[in-house]
């Protein structure tokens, strides 16, 4: 077992492989994937079906299965595939995030020390900080 698949626990394992089916998305469960930083963009599923295609038979226990690149994809059809978790899984801890007022707007701070703000990516921390503080200076 590496060192990363101690860190992911017990959590995705039941991710991982579901008698019946390949479960709830693993991605619903990351904390990069909440944080809208996945280095997969968005979906492990996606991004492996792109790079590391489905390479068993061809499937027919969905509605899809005959679509362009739906057999390229590892979870589909409700039964039990080969299906692993990303290797960036990082458990989502909700109980570890907070969200709290800041001068301009909600910021939320994530169990990683990760800070997502809206006017970060709008006009910076300093920008935000110095129209404030002009703000208050006129009341």
């Amino acid at each position: 077992m590496s060192h990363r698949d101690a860190e992911k626990g017990d959590a995705v394992a039941e991710y991982e492989m579901t008698l019946g089916g390949c479960g709830p998305c693993v991605c619903k469960k990351c904390l990069l994937w909440w944080s809208g930083r996945c280095p997969r963009g968005g979906c492990w599923d996606e991004w492996r079906a792109r790079h590391e295609p489905w390479p068993g038979p061809v499937r027919r226990q969905w509605t899809d299965w005959d679509k362009p690149g739906e057999q390229a994809h590892w979870c589909r059809g409700g039964a039990c595939y080969a299906a692993r978790s990303c290797p960036d899984y990082i458990e989502y801890a909700t109980n570890r995030t907070i969200v709290q007022d800041c001068l301009e707007g909600a910021v939320v701070k994530y169990q990683d020390g990760y800070i997502q703000c809206s006017m970060i990516d709008v006009m910076g921390c300093e920008e935000c900080y110095r129209r404030f503080e002009a703000r208050t200076e006129g009341d």
